[in-house]
């Protein structure tokens, strides 16, 4: 195999490492222009964004593909440490689209901002580790790959150095982020001891059939903890709101809107086999049968914490004052509803969890830009600081309505058609499941009561006094926006393409839908 056929696959990935690269070279030769090194971020993001959904195999496009369709959703030989699923590559799309708002937003900044080189470095490098996860077959490499991600984003929290905030929320994340690692890697080497394998296809062709199942049990047992810190689920969620509280605003969207997907995708990965193939009970236990009953206990352990997640995130969500905090409680919330594709674990519901990822990206990651937007308009934290914003700016005010009622779960935008599928599959699967649907609908209604007081504050109570752009934005983590309705061009044109996405997607959302339900299917028909 010479070099070309071997890279061609990974071109995605080698675009944003050479864009990373080209960045860093440019900051050392003295180019650190934020309008020069954010192109290349975004043209990078782009460029690699078109092969993936070349790759998904969409017509118009088909002649990029890097990927020969033979290999796409084919079963490997052997243990490969990566695998090419249509899942991977909308995974792929979602992430690369999370990059490229966050980095079309960022382009708003000031011609002069210091650290611009090392800010949208690091977000290709952890836009590269996301790409990875997405074609992992292997728990180490999955695991690794996760790293690449985390890393860059632990730095990307503090790279503005001289705020305290995001200083301590850097370290916040690193700590907790190093423990859910650790964890981690000790359940891999866990299921390594049962299976004598790491490779996820071998563990699925086990069907649960080990000599040591009770290190099966700890192994899961393990990595559930630590990819539950990396997906924000309860009761591992607490670090996440001080920590998306306390960095610079756009990279609490990038943090909300794309790296935690990557914990949910590797929930996908790593359970979907064992919920598939290993559902009858053995005889005798654990202690003395070769035999794992794994399905019915991950798929009732799984349940449990999406319950858990998306009702403790919409009660804290509800109670509070802030802005930022109230929004990263709902993006916990958020995650539980996500995790219902994988704990009913059919190709319909493990769709309708991808489209809620793929939405969210659009609602919640779009949210916290309008957030840093207006704080450079002079808008504070709270909630009440709001007050008059839908009719002083109607754009802005309409922009960030649509997303909230999009987050409710409103006809005619993508967030019902998300929830309406995943709830829906849900129910088909029978069983306990119905009230797993039930308890998602009734926390979509408690979420209603917090998203609507912001909707009051913004479109019907009194304005205060016009405030004047302060140029600091929420948490005092970032600079200057430049001027372009207050937003900034790129900020301005972030927000409006996610406020279409939200809209027209809402009313007609079969393309995407029938992409992803396809790309769900093929993930379950192989099992990995």
């Amino acid at each position: 195999m010479d070099v070309a056929s071997f890279a061609g696959p990974f071109l995605p990935e080698i675009l944003l490492l050479g864009a990373a690269l080209l960045i860093y070279l440019l900051d050392v030769l003295g180019v650190r222009r934020n309008e020069i090194v954010g192109a290349i971020a975004l043209s990078g993001t782009l460029l690699a964004l078109l092969f993936v959904v070349a790759d998904l195999g969409f017509a118009p496009l088909a002649g990029l593909a890097t990927v020969p369709s033979g290999q796409v959703d084919a079963l490997p030989t052997g243990t490969p440490l990566y695998a090419f699923t249509s899942l991977g590559f909308v995974f792929q799309g979602i992430f690369l689209l999370a990059s490229f708002l966050v980095t079309l937003a960022s382009m708003s900044r000031p011609s002069n901002e210091r650290g611009a080189p090392i800010f949208y470095g690091l977000l290709t490098l952890a836009t590269l580790g996301m790409l990875l996860v997405a074609i992992a077959s292997d728990l180490i490499f999955l695991l690794l790959a996760i790293e690449v991600t985390s890393i860059a984003t632990y730095l990307l929290v503090a790279y503005t150095r001289k705020d305290p905030r995001a200083l301590e929320a850097a370290m916040k994340f690193y700590i907790i982020g190093a423990l859910s690692t650790t964890i981690s890697f000790f359940g891999a080497s866990l299921l390594f001891g049962a299976y004598g394998t790491t490779n996820l296809y071998a563990i699925a062709a086990a069907r649960g059939t080990v000599g040591f199942p009770v290190l099966v049990l700890l192994g899961y047992g393990f990595l559930i903890a630590g990819l539950a810190f990396k997906a924000t689920l309860v009761p591992f969620h607490a670090w996440a709101v001080d920590v998306y509280d306390g960095s610079p605003t756009d990279v609490t969207s990038f943090l909300a809107g794309g790296s935690k997907k990557v914990g949910i995708f590797a929930f996908f990965l790593v359970f979907l086999a064992p919920i598939l193939y290993v559902r009858t009970a053995a005889s005798g236990t654990p202690f003395t049968t070769g035999t794992v009953a794994l399905g019915p206990v991950l798929q009732l352990t799984l349940s449990a914490v999406a319950v858990l997640t998306m009702t403790l995130g919409n009660i804290l969500a509800l109670l509070q004052k802030e802005m930022k905090r109230m929004l990263a409680y709902s993006s916990i919330s958020q995650a539980g509803y996500m995790l219902i594709g994988i704990a009913v674990g059919t190709a319909p519901a493990l769709a309708g969890a991808t489209l809620q990822i793929f939405a969210h990206v659009f609602m919640k990651g779009a949210a916290f830009l309008v957030v840093a937007g207006v704080a450079g308009l002079g808008i504070g934290p709270l909630i009440a600081d709001y007050k008059g914003l839908g009719t002083r700016k109607p754009l802005i005010g309409v922009s960030f309505g649509l997303m909230l009622l999009s987050l409710a779960g409103v006809p005619l935008t993508i967030g019902f058609v998300s929830k309406f599928v995943l709830f829906s599959a849900a129910v088909q699967a029978q069983g306990y499941f119905v009230w797993l649907a039930v308890a998602g609908l009734l926390n979509s209604a408690l979420s209603v009561f917090y998203y609507a007081r912001v909707l009051k504050v913004m479109f019907f109570d009194e304005p205060a006094a016009q405030p004047a752009a302060s140029g600091a934005v929420l948490g005092a983590s970032e600079p200057v926006l430049l001027a372009a309705g207050g937003l900034g061009y790129g900020r301005a044109a972030a927000i409006a393409l996610a406020t279409i996405v939200i809209v027209v997607a809402g009313v007609y959302p079969q393309p995407i839908l029938g992409a992803i339900q396809s790309a769900a299917q093929h993930f379950v028909n192989v099992g990995a």
